[in-house]
């Protein structure tokens, strides 16, 4: 999440730049991060853009910009559930919407309504089949220092349909946020029906020295989803929107892909299947 955040805010700073260094305010918009899986509950995290100012402001200082008293909405057409904010210290910020009254199921369309004093959102999605991993291989780097290793995953994709994929990954066992992997995303036009893709560690803005392969010991939990088009632009987009915010050379100043009609940001569905690796072992 801080890092969809961090990204908005520097192309809401690029696209109100004009000649001169003169910055044109900015209103601050809605950002939404929502999801739901298959037999999964959603979960929804609501913050606004930071304002942009000629003033310095530190990202990471974002508690007062995480909305907690939204009227979020999910339905599935037939039965709508409010969900309820709380604490929770395994995401980031740690604050989400959810529920378990209503579980995500394989083929189902799900509409998200979003209400917080003058923002109202909506959005919908649809939880794909979840794809099929043959195994995944775990295999030191040759010459490597700190024991480094490469995860690669071996999975069938179905010739007959079109697809898209996303790769997700997060490290130890004190956290349920999954962050999209670094180049994680993946469009079955370029691949074949049996196919070994590699899967790279998450990457987020406040990385230092990003190293894309993981440490002999660390517990990795590997996400792979089946997603709809619209959710592969997005997170192809953010993932090479972040991978250029490290470079001083390149630049984006477009917005992210967005199917979120009155904010910013994504509601996605996941066909999803979970794995967890003790790296090394």
């Amino acid at each position: 999440m801080r890092t969809l955040l961090y990204i908005l805010t520097l192309l809401f700073l690029l696209t109100g730049c004009q000649e001169g260094d003169t910055i044109t305010p900015q209103p601050s918009a809605l950002v939404v991060e929502g999801w739901i899986e298959n037999d999964g509950f959603p979960m929804v995290i609501l913050t606004k853009t930071l304002p942009i100012t000629t003033d310095f402001q530190n990202p990471k200082n974002l508690e007062q910009y995480v909305i907690k008293w939204a009227k979020v909405t999910v339905s599935d057409g037939e039965n709508s559930v409010v969900l309820t904010g709380r604490y929770d210290k395994t995401y980031f910020p740690p604050y989400v919407y959810t529920t378990s009254w209503l579980k995500g199921e394989v083929g189902k369309t799900y509409y998200l309504t979003v209400e917080y004093q003058d923002f109202y959102a909506q959005a919908k999605t649809t939880i794909p089949a979840p794809p099929v991993i043959d195994e995944y291989r775990v295999e030191k780097i040759a010459g490597s220092p700190n024991e480094q290793y490469q995860i690669t995953a071996c999975f069938r994709d179905n010739p007959n349909e079109k697809n898209y994929y996303q790769f997700f990954t997060k490290i130890g066992l004190e956290s349920n946020q999954y962050i999209a992997s670094d180049l994680g995303s993946i469009d079955d036009s370029h691949i074949r029906e049996s196919n070994e893709f590699p899967v790279y560690r998450s990457r987020t803005y406040d990385t230092e020295n990003y190293i894309s392969s993981f440490t002999k010991g660390e517990v990795v939990a590997v996400k792979f989803a089946q997603v709809d088009e619209t959710s592969y632009h997005f997170w192809d987009a953010y993932t090479k929107s972040l991978s250029l915010n490290t470079n001083m050379f390149l630049s984006t100043t477009s917005s992210l892909p967005s199917n979120i009609t009155g904010g910013k940001g994504y509601w996605c569905g996941y066909g999803a299947v979970n794995h967890y690796l003790i790296i090394g072992q």
